[in-house]
């Protein structure tokens, strides 16, 4: 059975929604002519958490110079970016949803390109077929036969035509079965659009609406003449491209045609314009007789290169439409009123002219024994190599071969492990003799078709919501799990370039969701009121508007049945991070940490020693390709045990501060995503980054003298001073002067490192030791005497331990600051 319903959309209508989409999808196709890839692979995330393929078929002609066509220099991991040319020179511009499994399919034909304006902001038309049942109606075969005939429209790459011909094959699985009443599928590749059209010996009226429109208006005449209305309405949008004289000249026309009996009625034509904010870029035509009405719909221009021309002669454009009888008008639906061609308000732009001829790159490949790229070349002439540099990576690229002007280029490197480390994002291409070809997508080809076999919950719900479901919570416990599966080589493979790749397998595994919380890449809610910067979304634009839940929110919401599962559940996780590799204990830890701040354990004598247990077991781990994420949160982790130690103490903190090492500093931005969305009533309002970096000075950065201090009797605290050396304050209840001379050779190891010896009796000894020379300050009458001892040939322990007296100072001097003398 096939259901339609063309309408003008709203956020909530576009092809990008979960309503939208086939629940059980195997293949996502989307075709357009504009595309923000990291914008469709955020909206498609759902189809893709659930198991679908996500193909994007794009017109590599639409970009610009500092970005690449598809958009973003963002990673695009999970959809696989098709950029064509048209081999006619025309445009490619079929916008086209297909959702397809062997038993379903949901087809959406209308205007808005792949784009936020095009699937959230503009004013769009869409049609939205669900075709089910033990059949296949002939729209839908139709369809299909298209996918398979359009490679021969296009300079495409050899895994563009796999995917075409996979929808296609979903799409008539099933037996075909014509049905009543089916929309007509428009396609140009055979025949021009307007030559399917039926049109009527007379009609009543006539309306028109697109964004563009050719300079002589002969697209617009050549229907006016055929549709023979009695009454001509174009609705033009704000910032139309058209030549007001050649639309004036198309209009004039309208009665030409009219038959005998209604040419008196003719009445003016009507320039209308939409009111309100949105953007129309629909482009329809529709017709009506005797109440009944003819709507061509699929964001058509009005152009002889979308309705005259097939897209195989030359300037000719790819197109899609749909031809349905209707009951209701689409184009006169709109709020509009009348307008002349030349008010400024249409903001009427030049009509759009054929762009030159350039080549064009069609994308990287990382593919399993090589690096591909391929390029369409301008002319009879490519060149002979490729660079490809993305960041400090660099990929050389020889000419391969080609088909026709589809050029191709590989290098001999794997894009696995091995090869270097372009990850997915966008890339600057050159020739080998220096010239710039643009900007392009890197794209791991294996990543991109691969379906995950464990997504969490989290590709499609915020992790509040996902507390609130025995069943989700249950699963993401499980998804975290099977980040600990299969283990990485890791000999002989540099670090960065390992990474790549085992964030890859681990993507295939649970989705990227799982693997943004692990590595800090968004930040979460844990407390009541808190904002944080970037939060775990199901899709781009479905918060807008609304407060995020908050994971304390979530957690007050469970039943006390619900809150002890969910206890048992984080117990388990913890105890058994312990012997995960360190993507996997990062997604614990963090988990744990955002619960309890968030509050599942109110009291810190309940929660500290949690949290401890898993900073113990993240901190166990040795992955250098994950170290900036290890040290980040490792540096909140232990911000968070050393709060709950002052509200309770934990036996055995100390132990775990001395095994929280760090070998270089935390990345101040990673440490503050890691934190944000935690300050709250249980780790207190001041837990934020720039604090958790002021206490990470003595928490965590720790060298050689703090650990020889930590092994002196009686020390209380380290200074470290400007110059790099360092200084220790001691108490005892025994004789200052001897106490400090013990403390220096215990540092010995630490030149002229200051030390500061106070007694009980209130009174303080200052010294300094370089294994030589010996400075010593005692009180003296509110300030300082000063003993040098220059050239000590012994250590200094005989004399700290009483078994000789220290000789005379070879120098006495008194100071007003207990400071060591220069020279």
């Amino acid at each position: 059975m096939l259901t339609a319903g063309p309408a003008w959309t709203a956020t909530a209508d576009s092809p990008q929604t979960p309503a939208s989409l086939l629940d059980g999808a195997e293949e996502v196709l989307v075709l357009t002519h504009h595309c923000d890839l990291a914008f469709v692979e955020e909206c498609l995330r759902p189809a893709r958490a659930a198991g679908a393929r996500i193909t994007v078929v794009y017109d590599a002609a639409a970009g610009d110079d500092d970005a690449p066509p598809g958009g973003g220099a963002a990673a695009v991991r999970d959809v696989l970016p098709v950029p064509v040319v048209m081999r006619s020179g025309g445009a490619f511009r079929p916008r086209l949803v297909v959702s397809a499994s062997p038993a379903a399919a949901v087809v959406s034909i209308g205007s808005g390109d792949a784009t936020p304006d095009g699937w959230l902001r503009n004013a769009e038309a869409w049609t939205h077929l669900r075709a089910h049942g033990a059949t296949v109606p002939t729209l839908i075969t139709d369809l299909a036969e298209w996918l398979l005939r359009l490679p021969e429209q296009l300079w495409i790459e050899p895994l563009g035509v796999e995917r075409l011909a996979a929808v296609a094959k979903l799409l008539t699985a099933r037996p075909h079965a014509t049905e009543a009443d089916e929309p007509l599928l428009l396609t140009n590749d055979l025949v021009p659009i307007v030559e399917q059209l039926p049109f009527p010996s007379g009609a009543d009226r006539l309306s028109v609406t697109a964004p563009a429109f050719d300079a002589a208006g002969r697209a617009l005449g050549e229907i006016v003449r055929n549709v023979r209305a009695a009454r001509v309405r174009l609705l033009l949008p704000s910032g139309v491209r058209c030549d007001p004289v050649g639309l004036l000249v198309a209009l004039d026309e309208a009665g030409t045609g009219a038959d005998a009996a209604t040419a008196g009625d003719i009445e003016e034509p009507e320039v209308r314009m939409p009111d309100g904010p949105r953007h129309h870029h629909a482009g329809a035509i529709e017709w009506w007789t005797d109440g009944a009405g003819v709507l061509v719909t699929g964001g058509l221009d009005c152009t002889p290169e979308a309705l005259l021309c097939t897209s195989a002669e030359p300037g000719g454009n790819c197109e899609l439409g749909l031809l349905l009888e209707v009951t209701e008008s689409l184009v006169d639906a709109p709020d509009a009123r009348e307008i002349a061609l030349d008010d400024d308000a249409l903001r009427v732009r030049p009509a759009p002219a054929a762009a030159p001829a350039v080549a064009r790159l069609l994308g990287v490949r990382l593919l399993a024994d090589r690096i591909e790229a391929s390029l369409v070349a301008a002319g009879t002439t490519a060149p002979d190599g490729l660079v490809v540099t993305v960041g400090d990576a660099t990929a050389k690229l020889p000419w391969t071969g080609a088909a026709g002007r589809l050029h191709t280029y590989a290098s001999d490197s794997p894009g696995g492990p091995d090869g270097p480390a372009l990850d997915g994002r966008t890339a600057r291409v050159r020739a080998a003799d220096g010239t710039d070809l643009g900007a392009t997508v890197v794209t791991d080809v294996a990543g991109a078709v691969s379906r995950f076999s464990h997504p969490s919950p989290l590709e499609t719900l915020p992790l509040p919501a996902v507390l609130g479901d025995a069943a989700r919570l249950e699963a993401l416990f499980t998804a975290v799990a099977q980040l600990a599966t299969g283990r990485t080589v890791r000999h002989g493979v540099p670090a960065r370039e390992r990474r790549s790749s085992e964030e890859a397998r681990l993507r295939a595994l649970v989705g990227p969701a799982l693997l943004d919380l692990a590595f800090g890449r968004v930040a979460i809610r844990a407390a009541a009121g808190e904002e944080p910067a970037t939060a775990i979304t199901a899709a781009a634009g479905s918060t807008a508007g609304h407060e995020e839940p908050s994971v304390a929110a979530a957690i007050a919401g469970l039943d006390g049945p619900g809150r002890d599962r969910l206890r048992q559940q984080v117990l388990r996780l913890g105890g058994a991070a312990a012997g995960w590799p360190l993507p996997a204990r990062l997604a614990a830890f963090r988990l744990v940490l955002v619960l309890a701040a968030a509050g599942l354990w109110p009291a810190p004598q309940d929660w500290t020693p949690l949290v401890a247990a898993g900073l113990d077991a993240l901190i166990a781990a040795d992955d250098e390709a994950f170290w900036a994420e290890q040290a980040a949160l490792a540096t909140v982790g232990i911000a968070a045990v050393h709060h709950g130690h002052r509200l309770a103490p934990l036996a055995g903190f100390e132990d775990l501060r001395a095994a929280v090492r760090l070998d270089r500093a935390a990345p101040e931005d990673l440490v503050a995503r890691y934190a944000d969305g935690l300050a709250g009533a249980v780790l207190g309002a001041g837990f934020r980054a720039e604090d958790i970096a002021a206490d990470a000075g003595e928490l965590l950065v720790r060298s050689p003298f703090d650990d020889a201090v930590d092994a002196i009797p009686g020390a209380v605290g380290t200074v470290q001073r400007a110059d790099g050396g360092g200084g220790v304050l001691v108490e005892t209840t025994k004789d200052p002067r001897r106490t400090t001379l013990l403390v220096l050779d215990l540092l010995r190891d630490f030149p002229d490192s200051h030390v500061t010896v106070r007694g009980s009796a209130g009174t303080e000894t200052h010294g300094w030791w370089n294994g030589r020379r010996l400075v010593l300050l005692t009180p003296f009458g509110g300030r300082w005497r000063g003993s040098l001892w220059p050239g000590l040939m012994t250590g200094i322990a005989t004399y700290a331990k009483g078994a000789s007296a220290l000789p005379a100072a070879a120098r006495t001097w008194i100071t007003e600051v207990p400071q060591l003398p220069e020279g």
